[in-house]
């Protein structure tokens, strides 16, 4: 059905009708006042004055209610950033694009992964930092947090296995995962840009408990999504398959009308193998254009 042949929805032409019944009847009255001489001529002009401006207002407030009530986007609440865009019946913006969807990754894409600052903060040096690193954050190991199949401290065992001679330095710096990661500020304006023009935002992520308990401010931006799969609640990593089929089958997608972003080549390159466009994130103005390419516009 072309957008043209949409029928305005039957609540909002009840609404309308009443209105006018309503504006025409006070000035019938009027009219009946004035021809007749009576004295409350005047009150009534003043009435249906009243009721020109205020019969609308009350109208857009009820819609307004509807909208906010229903979760719609409603006439009431369109606004000028998307008043220039298609609408559905029910007035929820329609992306210009084959694209419906958007699937964000989030280290790294929505947040900063900041081990070193986060390890800098606790006092240790660059070198110390590095060797740290080897042991952790570089190590097979780390995928154990993203999994989710086992304790910090069980984690952190594996890690002075790693590097036995830095155990005490091991076990301090990851007893909690606090601002390991940290904010973007253009995170959630994009999130919110996207979803004004209609698109669906997800995330799809190797992502930790730990990191998501300690960094709360950071990961503020997950109340503006629409949904998504962080790994440790699934316990199964990128890129495995398996996690990409089950973000399709959860929020019922269409491979070719959904766009994944991450920074790492090999994430993308599983999408785009299971029918998905794909985009390694390496700047904002470089991901900015290539979702243009694909006519995503917001």
């Amino acid at each position: 059905m072309n957008h043209e042949e949409i029928k305005t929805p039957v609540y909002k032409r009840v609404l309308a009708i009443i209105g006018i019944v309503i504006l025409v009847g006070m000035y019938i009255v009027l009219l009946f006042e004035a021809l007749t001489g009576s004295p409350d001529t005047y009150n009534v002009f003043i009435g249906c004055v009243t009721a020109t401006i205020a019969v609308p207002i009350l109208l857009w407030l009820l819609i307004w209610s509807i909208g906010a009530l229903t979760g719609r986007h409603t006439v009431a609440s369109l606004d000028a950033m998307s008043s220039n865009k298609r609408h559905d019946k029910y007035g929820n913006v329609i992306p210009d694009s084959e694209i419906d969807t958007v699937v964000f990754d989030i280290g790294n894409v929505l947040v900063d992964f900041a081990w070193d600052k986060f390890l800098e903060d606790k006092g240790y040096d660059k070198p110390m930092r590095e060797r740290m690193a080897k042991a952790t954050v570089f190590s097979e190991d780390w995928n154990e947090y993203d999994i989710g199949n086992l304790t910090n401290d069980e984690i952190v065992d594996r890690f002075v296995e790693n590097d036995p001679g830095i155990e005490k330095e091991l076990r301090n710096a990851f007893s909690d995962l606090k601002d390991i990661v940290t904010r973007r500020e253009r995170t959630i304006p994009w999130i919110n840009a996207l979803k004004r023009s209609g698109y669906k935002v997800l995330v799809l992520s190797n992502f930790s408990r730990q990191a998501v308990e300690g960094c709360s401010d950071a990961m503020s931006f997950l109340d503006y999504v629409d949904g998504g799969i962080l790994s440790y609640r699934d316990h199964v990593i990128k890129p495995d398959h398996a996690i990409y089929r089950l973000l399709m089958e959860r929020y019922d997608l269409a491979p070719k009308k959904t766009v994944f972003i991450d920074d790492t080549p090999r994430n993308i390159d599983v999408a785009i193998e299971l029918g998905w466009h794909g985009i390694v994130f390496k700047s904002y103005e470089q991901v900015e254009k290539e979702l243009h390419d694909l006519n995503v516009r917001y």
